[in-house]
């Protein structure tokens, strides 16, 4: 390998640390912002640190490494030892918002009070996968955008969730009595809810409530179900929802403060469909 590539090699690997550690940057200064409107003092605290940490400023300078590496296990272990603050925090800001809107209604929120649920909910909605949910968070980015048709997904994630697996044995049970010579048999609607989504928080959340419809095909010895769960994305009044689970601490935040920018017009409700199939001899309805 001779000079040339040698320069070439080191400036590529240069101008890609360059890249990483900008966006990286750019995550932390929206994470500055969207802790300042839920006023979470530790996590602007800890944002402010990581940033120093990873600001694509001097990255040669072998000094400010240093620094940056005792910074960035400062905030490591702040993240680690206090690590139920920021839950505390984003409880006491939407708890208080809750207070607000049930003391003088959805005109009472200011500005800063729509965007602090405004943007938790974009924030809900861009990073549903890392929360773990992630169907929910593709529904819940929708809801800035109007619509009066269905929007329609396919996936079979509902199979997670015991009580969705459940209706599906029912019906089996209702096909094992039926005839094998027609096209199809169209199975009788059944409406699922969950009065707590603490164990099936990845399915509620975005199914709950739903009507769950299917139709059978005989397909050899087993059937195939079509099924399509309808439900409606919008919030609730008087209802709460576990957004995140840590260990033993919930993430738990009211829906009226939500349900306040539906009336204001700010988030859009819609009717959702996720549509997905099944063979009656799969195995996961037998877990």
């Amino acid at each position: 390998m001779n000079i040339a590539d040698r320069a070439f090699i080191y400036r590529a690997g240069k101008l890609l640390i360059f890249l990483v550690l900008s966006f990286l940057s750019l995550f932390l200064i929206l994470l500055v912002c969207c802790s300042s409107l839920i006023s979470g003092l530790f996590m602007i605290i800890v944002s402010v640190i990581l940033l120093v940490v990873f600001l694509p400023i001097r990255l040669s300078d072998r000094s400010f490494t240093i620094t940056r590496v005792i910074l960035g296990i400062a905030a490591v272990l702040m993240m680690f030892l206090f690590s139920d603050l920021p839950i505390r925090e984003i409880h006491h800001r939407f708890n208080t918002l809750d207070d607000k809107v049930t003391a003088s209604g959805p005109k009472a929120l200011n500005f800063w009070d729509k965007m602090t649920v405004y943007n938790t909910n974009m924030i809900i909605g861009t990073y549903g996968h890392i929360l773990g949910v992630p169907e929910y968070g593709k529904q819940s980015l929708r809801l800035i955008l109007k619509t009066r048709k269905p929007r329609k997904w396919e996936s079979d994630f509902a199979l997670k969730s015991p009580k969705v697996v459940g209706v599906i044995n029912n019906w089996i049970v209702l096909l094992k009595r039926q005839r094998r010579d027609k096209s199809f048999i169209k199975l009788p609607p059944r409406r699922i809810s969950w009065q707590s989504a603490r164990n099936d928080r990845r399915v509620a959340l975005a199914l709950n409530p739903a009507k769950m419809e299917a139709k059978a095909t005989p397909i050899g010895d087993r059937w195939q179900l079509d099924i399509k769960a309808t439900t409606r994305m919008k919030f609730r009044q008087n209802a709460k929802r576990i957004i995140l689970t840590a260990g033993n601490t919930n993430l738990v935040l009211p829906e009226k403060p939500f349900w306040a920018l539906q009336q204001l017009g700010w988030l859009k409700p819609y009717t959702v469909i996720w549509e997905w199939f099944v063979f009656s001899d799969d195995e996961r309805l037998n877990k």
